[in-house]
């Protein structure tokens, strides 16, 4: 059995289908009170007790034989992080356990298709950044993604200091002092650029005293000056952990806000009769016309539908008979989940917002909307 990165290669997920076989996917727990004597075994056997009633015969068969190979992995593994997701398919020979950094929330699902909102929800949460932390004569750049931080680069240069020297006038001695300080942070906004071609990140921080951070501010080209999000005051002798928890911070921050704007954005574009819309009967028509560009979900939604098997509509009930081509529609425990897929498979992307954006597309929009391609 292989372990994969926390950063899956999602796209693979989302193409499998189990065909006529089943696959189990599983989230679990391993914050430190579930290490103790492995409870998060004991988790996942209730989770599986509590899945079995709901199941025919054949759907719990292969939940057992499913759950027996996910129990044989935790029995002999280790798992690392907070959170583990693990997708098991034995007919089509299909495994994968992915460990999380971060808590996820705990569920087991059975079904043609890996369950991977809560991992789209997880990557979409953390963005990668990168954290330029500078002073006047050394920098420390750092990346931090899904909850971890790593130093990536160390700089230092010499910058003479502002006293008068060699009988120098002040004047003079200060120009050569300020010219230093801007060598050197042209050489972190030049290793920034490096980074950013070699392991690219999505938000870039600046950390240091507020004239230093200013102007590296102001010698960013404009491929970095569009991922700043913040310049926060930091000592450059500052700890991996500070640093960390001042990152997270400002991502939760930015994340918040960028989830409001896009659904003002999403709500304004509709209203002005522009290529967005939002409730779930239009959204669905709107994936299956193969118009979405961004779909919009608001966190925890989970509705009951059906879709097409000639035609592929997804409609947020189970008529006898599909509305466009007549052919009878498929049950779907949740549409939404079958919607997030269908938009990936599609080239679009999907945006799960929490929060204030969240219950304001739930109220406005039944938790379900999109910007359109045309």
């Amino acid at each position: 059995m292989t372990t994969v990165s926390a950063r899956p290669r999602v796209q693979d997920l989302l193409a499998f289908d189990a065909g006529e076989a089943l696959l189990l996917s599983v989230y679990l727990n391993l914050t430190p009170d579930r290490q103790i004597g492995r409870t998060y075994e004991v988790a996942f056997a209730d989770l599986v007790k509590q899945l079995a009633p709901q199941l025919d015969d054949r759907a719990r068969e292969a939940l057992e034989r499913e759950a027996a190979r996910v129990r044989a992995y935790l029995e002999t593994q280790s798992p690392q992080g907070k959170g583990l997701a693990l997708f098991s398919c034995t007919p089509r020979g299909f495994w994968q356990a992915v460990p999380l950094p971060v808590v996820v929330a705990e569920s087991v699902h059975l079904g043609r298709r890996p369950y991977v909102r809560p991992l789209l929800d997880v990557l979409d949460e953390h963005e990668r950044y990168a954290v330029a932390l500078v002073d006047k004569e050394k920098a420390r750049l750092f990346t931090v993604y899904l909850g971890e931080i790593e130093e990536e680069r160390d700089l230092a240069d010499f910058v003479p200091g502002k006293h008068d020297q060699g009988g120098w006038s002040q004047a003079n001695y200060q120009r050569h002092h300020e010219a230093h300080v801007y060598w050197h942070l042209k050489r972190v906004a030049d290793e920034l650029s490096v980074l950013l071609r070699h392991r690219p990140f999505d938000r870039l921080v600046i950390a240091g005293p507020e004239e230093v951070a200013g102007e590296l501010r102001r010698l960013l080209p404009r491929s970095l000056r569009a991922r700043l999000v913040a310049c926060i005051p930091a000592e450059i002798f500052a700890g991996e952990q500070e640093i960390l928890e001042r990152t997270l911070e400002t991502e939760r921050e930015a994340e918040r806000a960028a989830e409001e704007q896009l659904v003002a954005e999403l709500f304004e574009t509709a209203a002005a009769g522009g290529p967005a819309t939002h409730g779930v009967a239009p959204t669905l028509e709107a994936i299956w016309l193969g118009r979405v560009h961004k779909l919009v979900v608001a966190d925890g939604l989970r509705l009951p539908g059906s879709e097409c098997p000639g035609c592929g509509r997804l409609v947020p009930d189970c008529p006898p008979n599909c509305p466009a081509c007549g052919a009878t529609p498929t049950p779907l425990a949740d549409v939404a989940e079958r919607a997030i897929e269908r938009t990936l498979d599609e080239a679009g992307t999907v945006e799960v917002v929490h929060g204030p954006p969240a219950r304001r597309l739930s109220e406005e929009g039944e938790g379900l909307g999109a910007l359109l391609r045309f």
